[in-house]
């Protein structure tokens, strides 16, 4: 670190125990002569040794940060606190004639390193200039000075090491996550060369890691000739017009990863058939945002395609059953037993078993004696009351589909069904046909979906949580350095300050340990296992890991979360995906409104919940842009882009209204161009 501090107008932002060692220096004899001045010292708290120094020696302090800003003549603002709304505040300062100094724990130790070697130098300049030094003298202060700069070397670079190792450590723990992630995932560095192949990756393709890693050859599993996979393009940085030339029109712009692309293709050389993929590819910045590779996840198409086409197929045999019931026993017999789909003939009043197909008994492992009797709510969720109610609502001819819900085998283990339920007679007695379809393989790759989603929004937030665990940190490191120098000075620590740096250390460990926690809780990949909860609480969870974006963003945040709300019944980990969903979205049509304006304007959030006439309400608000008729009307669209930068697709908005549509829940907009928008999320209260 090297400033001229020579007749230095100086500000300083955070009275903490750095602020107070700077001060002790720059206004005593020692810089005298550079003849600076520190104007205004600003932090919230007053009673930091910091402010009370400053308010000793006579130099101005304030509690509102903005009082720097408006300071004349100012040359240097020495940033010693974190605090969320001083990146908004100091946007205002003209940073052409006004330097701002970031001093982080191992900076302002740097930065007093500095202040006392320049003290030292003009010291020893003093004495030299002096008529009095001989020169054994100015050798001994010469060695003097070199031995502090040397220490100040030292210090820096037992830093530097431990940063080092702190890297080595986090690229060992980010190599355990992608092993070990269910998503085929690989990734390139910016020469093409490919540095993880995950055993998802080795299992979809049949190659292994050590084939392929350290190679630039990660097309080898999906193309005969050498052409650039979507992660070459991504690090090649290629025009779209390139793109096209690769991959034609099967690509596009991915709408939950900014600057991703992703596309669908058919691969034949994949297993024994050919497989369809879905592949998407994002670029890695480093800090100063230059690409420096690629990751590209994959996704198993193939299944889901012929899923979709067994399910057409079985549905339509249904509807012929049912039909060849009515007019022959002896038909409807023989295809009963011999439909691919487990099927309950169930009484309609008491909802017990009747009679079951074949399948039944085969899919459950139960012997057809023991259904016989059994009540049909016994193979699901038995607190789920809606099932029962909605079943002896049922008219005759009247039919309902139950979609995803879980079932038991004997043996205990589950399994995802859709469930179709038909009223109609049978023996003359009044009764529901029950088909149930195995759909478990497609809801784990959806919810494989839903969390290539999740960990795609936590990489968009990755500052945001730095920041949020970074501020504990700093006032843990600040009291345990404080605490150090008093006991290497000898000095006695005074009881009630020790047990409130005491009590800052706890709270602030608890703080980042909660962070960390939740992040963990959302990164986790959530079962389909509906609950009853409170929808304020995703809601607030959303702000754990959004706070920072909003405070950078500029918006301003209101919320009016009834108190007494129903209970829902829902996943809070996917929720919590819906609401960052929006409020994501939300900040996005405010930016592009204040762009397309050429101005600032009021970025307003508003989220509330009430409940009406039996259904859970929440209205999400934003000032933003708004939207077109024709926009609203395609909104929920997948791959469907209402950025008309062209950076989104919609994907997100449609994993959320798919996850609203789950848990029986409606979504409507209510919005105007040039005027913003209100989504509003209706749920069944349970009564």
């Amino acid at each position: 670190m090297n400033i001229d501090l020579k007749g230095l107008k100086i500000a300083i932002i955070g009275g903490n125990s750095p602020c107070k060692q700077i001060l002790e220096i720059l206004l005593g004899p020692g810089l005298k002569e550079l003849e600076l001045q520190v104007l205004l010292i600003a932090d919230t708290l007053t009673q930091v040794e910091g402010i009370k120094y400053a308010q000793e020696k006579g130099v101005s302090v304030t509690m509102d940060y903005g009082q720097i800003c408006k300071l004349s003549g100012i040359d240097v603002i020495l940033k010693l606190k974190n605090d969320e709304i001083l990146s908004c505040i100091l946007e205002k300062v003209n940073t052409e004639h006004v330097s701002i100094i970031d001093l982080d724990a191992h900076k302002a130790k740097a930065f007093l390193n500095f202040l006392q070697a320049e003290e030292e130098r003009l010291r020893i300049k003093r004495k030299i200039q002096s008529d009095k030094v001989d020169r054994l003298e100015i050798v001994k202060l010469f060695d003097q000075f070199t031995a502090t700069i040397q220490e100040n070397a030292e210090e820096e670079n037992r830093h530097l090491k431990d940063e080092k190792e702190d890297l080595i450590e986090m690229e060992k723990e980010l190599s355990q996550i992608i092993q070990g992630s269910m998503i085929p995932t690989f990734i390139i560095n910016n020469e093409h060369i490919l540095t993880h192949w995950n055993r998802a990756c080795e299992d979809l393709t049949g190659h292994n890691a050590y084939e392929l890693v350290g190679t630039d050859r990660q097309w080898v599993p999906f193309r005969s000739a050498k052409r650039p996979t979507m992660a070459d393009v991504i690090v090649g940085e290629m025009s779209e017009e390139e793109v096209s030339k690769y991959y034609g029109g099967a690509w596009r712009k991915s709408g939950l990863i900014d600057e991703a692309y992703e596309a669908e293709e058919f691969f034949p050389h994949l297993g024994e058939e050919g497989k369809w993929i879905f592949f998407t590819a994002a670029p890695i910045k480093s800090p100063d945002g230059k690409v420096i590779g690629a990751i590209e996840t994959l996704k198993d198409l193939t299944e889901d395609k012929k899923t979709q086409e067994e399910l057409e197929l079985q549905d339509k045999e249904l509807s012929t059953l049912y039909d060849k019931y009515k007019k022959s026993g002896e038909i409807y017999r023989s295809l009963f037993n011999n439909n691919p789909n487990p099927i309950f003939i169930i009484d309609h009043q008491t909802l017990e078993i009747l009679d079951v197909n074949n399948r039944v008994v085969e899919e459950y492992g139960y012997r057809k004696t023991e259904l016989l009797g059994t009540s049909f709510l016994d193979f699901g969720d038995k607190s789920d009351e809606t099932i029962e109610k909605a079943l002896k609502g049922l008219v005759e001819d009247q039919s309902i589909l139950f979609t995803k819900k879980k079932h038991f085998k004997k043996d205990k283990s589950s399994f995802f069904v859709n469930v179709k339920v038909v009223n109609t007679t049978y023996s003359h007695r009044d009764v529901l046909i029950a088909s149930a379809t195995d759909i478990t393989e497609s809801v784990e790759k959806e919810t494989q979906l839903i969390q290539a989603g999740k960990l795609a929004t936590l990489g968009t937030m990755a500052a945001g949580m730095a920041h949020e665990i970074n501020q504990p940190l700093n006032v843990i490191q600040i009291c345990s350095d404080l605490i150090l120098k008093m006991i290497k000075k000898g000095l006695k620590i005074p009881d009630d300050e020790l047990v409130i740096m005491a009590n800052d250390i706890i709270d602030n460990v608890a703080r980042a340990a909660g962070v960390i926690k939740h992040v963990r809780d959302f990164a986790r990949q959530s079962e389909r296992d509906l609950k009853k909860l409170i929808i304020n609480d995703p809601i607030n969870d959303v702000f754990k890991v959004l706070g920072h974006q909003l405070t950078v963003h500029s918006v301003k945040v209101n919320l009016d979360l009834d108190p007494q709300i129903p209970e829902i019944r829902a996943e809070h980990n996917r929720l919590e995906q819906v609401f960052i969903n929006l409020v994501t979205n939300a900040i996005d049509s405010m930016d592009e409104k204040a762009e397309k304006q050429d101005a600032l304007i009021e970025k307003n959030l508003s989220i509330k919940t009430f409940v009406e006439e039996g259904w859970v309400i929440t209205e999400v608000s934003d000032t933003g842009i708004g939207m077109t008729d024709e926009v609203k009307s395609k909104i929920f669209e997948p791959f469907f882009t209402t950025k008309e930068t062209g950076k989104g697709t919609g994907l997100g908005t449609s994993i959320s209204f798919g996850i609203i549509k789950d848990y029986k829940g409606t979504i409507d907009i209510i919005t105007e161009y040039g005027k913003g928008a209100t989504f509003i999320i209706k749920f069944p209260a349970i009564e």
